[in-house]
């Protein structure tokens, strides 16, 4: 993807200025108007990045770049065309993201901006702080996994990653900038924060959801997984003020508690259910399919009913709270945000079509995520909790894992397929039922490969007072098979199965 600039063009030599101890030579002093990582964008008025990758390594397509009329800029020295323009960095990763930044005019230093990572809930906490900031009459963008918003409307993240590269991300938070954003919410994968994807976010706020085992086939340790996270707070640290104290939001109740506070910044937020933190939830009670609590701050409290179930969602919620709260919000305006949140397309997202009983769309799609999901909908379930769920063959998150959620907290559940990309779905399925342990195959649970046919089988199965959760796709558009992807929809299938079934009465 190219990266078109919003602010203006820079000179090779301006752009050297920008990064720590490069080196500037070759051609005339070239202008540059975008920054790329991909030599096949290359072209004058380009500047090419040579990216070393896991499979290639960008300078093996810089002496291409260059014949495309682009300025390079590289780690060690090649044989470049003659009259090339080049800059030499000590890493080029790093240097990405500032001469992305550079060439947009530094956006992030023309907002606030928070960054949001975690396990789970960093798509929920990223438009949860995102709202709350617009509703207290903050304009607010963000980049999330779901969506991107930088003028006021959701454009669908239809990049395929949850952290875009540093020339995309800098070029949202520039047109956030040019749409009249006071404020941007960036939500932050490991791989984004080692690979360098949000260096020159200039972040305020650094705040964590929880920290678990996740993505060891890339990080190859926990401890360099969690690594990964906390540089979040080191970025936010050595950023540029802004005139609110650099702030670390941390989940007091989380295992992850202890060795993030060993980061130097600032200050720090902690916020907790369980445990005695700044900003504290309390009372907490199911409420018409969301969730009632008092939200405790420095002695003073707020009442919120959130639109949304669980105690995860609650934590997520404090987890912005004390995020914008950072941000100078008061509780006040803090809790009448949250109050009006109206949830995130995929996570539980209500499916209503006036059926007697309640549906669901969620992406839970590993088995941490499908046990918080099911334990949160198991007490707000009159009748039976049932589930729809499948292994995704994009990586082994332990699959059998989600056997054993499902046996341990639903009634009824029905093992699909998701995402098998090249592996057998069938095969997929047995790994899921191997965790299945106490249940009955017919009676407590059934395999149905076909999804389409599966939401049918579960919602056919549904009666009055039941809850019923279409698990794994979200807000996905998309089924990856091995031939690649084709359309897919939970939703749209749910609700057309609900009409063929004669269960929707609007």
């Amino acid at each position: 993807m190219t990266c078109s600039s919003l602010w203006g063009h820079m000179r090779v030599s301006q752009l050297a200025s920008e990064v720590a101890g490069a080196a500037v030579g070759g051609g005339p002093d070239a202008r540059v108007d975008r920054v790329v990582y991909d030599s096949r964008l290359a072209a004058p008025g380009v500047l090419f990045v040579a990216i070393r990758g896991r499979r290639l390594d960008g300078h093996d397509f810089a002496a291409d770049a260059a014949e495309r009329g682009a300025a390079v800029a590289v780690e060690r020295d090649l044989s470049l065309p003659p009259g090339t323009a080049w800059l030499r960095l000590a890493d080029t990763r790093a240097g990405l993201a500032e001469l992305a930044a550079a060439v947009q005019g530094r956006p992030a230093r023309r907002l606030l901006v928070a960054g949001v990572t975690g396990t789970e809930g960093k798509t929920t906490t990223t438009h949860m702080t995102a709202h709350v900031l617009e509703r207290a009459g903050v304009p607010s963008g963000y980049l999330s996994t779901v969506a991107h918003r930088a003028d006021g409307s959701d454009q669908p993240n239809a990049s395929g990653m949850t952290t875009m590269h540093a020339p995309e991300v800098q070029e949202w938070l520039a047109r956030m900038v040019a749409g009249g954003a006071r404020a941007a919410v960036v939500e932050a994968t490991s791989h984004a924060l080692d690979q360098d994807r949000v260096g020159a976010c200039d972040f305020d706020v650094a705040a964590f959801t929880n920290v678990f085992s996740d993505h060891l086939d890339y990080h190859g340790s926990l401890e360099a997984y969690r690594n990964a996270k906390a540089r979040l707070i080191d970025l936010c640290a050595a950023a540029t003020g802004k005139g609110v104290p650099k702030t670390a939001v941390l989940n007091r109740d989380d295992a992850s508690y202890d060795a993030l506070t060993g980061r130097p910044i600032a200050r720090r937020l902690s916020y907790g259910i369980e445990s005695a933190a700044d900003v504290r939830a309390t009372d907490l009670e199911p409420a018409d399919g969301g969730t009632s609590f008092l939200i405790q701050v420095e002695g003073a409290s707020a009442p919120v009913r959130l639109r949304m179930a669980g105690r995860f969602n609650v934590s997520n919620a404090l987890c912005a709270a004390a995020s914008c709260l950072a941000l100078g919000l008061t509780l006040e305006q803090v809790a009448a945000g949250l109050d009006d949140f109206p949830g995130v397309r995929g996570r539980l997202e209500p499916v209503e079509l006036g059926q007697p009983f309640q549906v669901y769309v969620d992406f839970a799609d590993s088995p941490l995520s499908l046990n918080n999901m099911l334990a949160a909908m198991r007490p707000a379930t009159r009748g039976r909790l049932m589930v729809m769920f499948g292994a995704t063959g994009r990586s082994d998150h332990g699959r059998a894992g989600m056997g054993r959620a499902a046996a341990e907290h639903a009634d009824f559940f029905v093992i699909t397929t998701d995402d098998p990309v090249g592996e057998d779905p069938a095969e997929l399925a047995r790994s899921v039922e191997a965790g299945v342990s106490g249940r009955r195959l017919g009676r407590d649970y059934e395999v149905v490969l076909d999804r389409a046919a599966a939401i049918r089988r579960v919602l056919a199965v549904a009666g009055a007072g039941d809850v019923v959760v279409l698990a794994g796709k979200g807000h996905e558009q998309t089924m990856m098979l091995a031939g690649g992807p084709v359309p897919w929809d939970d939703r749209a299938e749910a609700e057309a199965a609900l009409r063929e079934l004669g269960l929707a009465t609007r």
